[in-house]
């Protein structure tokens, strides 16, 4: 999605979370990492979450660096920050690559990531509507706080609404 630099664009970096309203559209590129999209469609507001490993094991760092940390937080600040209803959001999931070509689930990141995102999210009663993870390409994605439209595109390939 192109815009004007007027703005209206958050860019959410590597590790990182970022929530804005309407009319922001909120954007990351991923590789191995997931990005957990939530989305309040009464308060048009969304909320966008990189992560990097499924999870913290007491590492430092930022919370929101982790799955198990990261997604929590993001749910609360959606709840406690932007007075979303829990049990109205959505969630969309996007990323996950196998980035590296060998043959190791040590080394599958990205499927570990997509896989404690999708518990996590179902633990905390979270739906998932829409999933794009897995494959050996990274995504860039974007989404669009008036309608909850995400646009992914897979590295080479055209883009896919969500």
């Amino acid at each position: 999605m192109e815009l004007n630099n007027n703005g209206n664009i958050v860019t959410v970096g590597v590790g990182d979370l970022k929530i804005a309203s309407t009319p922001k559209i909120i954007k990351t590129s991923l590789g191995s990492c997931v990005a957990v999209v939530l989305f309040d469609k009464i308060k048009k507001t969304g909320g966008l979450l990189h992560l990097m490993l499924p999870k913290c094991n007491e590492r430092g760092g930022k919370p929101s660096k982790y799955a198990d940390t990261g997604i929590p937080l993001l749910v609360d600040l959606m709840v406690n920050k932007v007075k979303s209803n829990k049990n109205t959001l959505t969630a969309k999931i996007f990323g996950g690559a196998k980035m590296f070509n060998v043959n190791s689930e040590l080394f599958d990141i990205g499927r570990s990531n997509a896989i404690e995102t999708k518990k996590i999210l179902s633990t905390m009663g979270i739906r998932i509507v829409a999933s794009r993870v897995g494959g050996t390409k990274g995504h860039q994605i974007s989404l669009d706080t008036n309608t909850g439209i995400v646009e992914s595109r897979i590295f080479g390939e055209p883009i896919e609404e969500y």
